[in-house]
């Protein structure tokens, strides 16, 4: 049986980030500023709702969790010894 690590994978952190870099930085190559600034503003009118504030303090607290420290799991599959 194989262990199984619950931390980062940090092979996929770092192939998500290039992708995304790579896709930033084709979209600000190859598209128009007057295109992009008419695509983009609806964005930003409603990056300013209450709604976007609310999604975002979720989206803090799932962060939160999913990183906070726990305890230690010991998983060895042994009977108790309570005899």
């Amino acid at each position: 049986m194989a262990d199984e690590s619950k931390g980062p994978n940090y092979a996929k952190l770092a192939l998500g980030a290039g992708l995304l870099a790579a896709a930033a930085i084709g979209i600000a190559a190859f598209v128009p500023r007057k295109k992009l600034a008419c695509i983009t503003e609806p964005m930003a009118n409603l990056a300013k709702l209450p709604v976007a504030a609310a999604v975002t303090a979720w989206a803090a607290g799932l962060w939160q969790a999913a990183t906070a420290p726990q305890a230690p799991v010991f998983d060895d599959l042994r009977p108790f010894d309570e005899f």
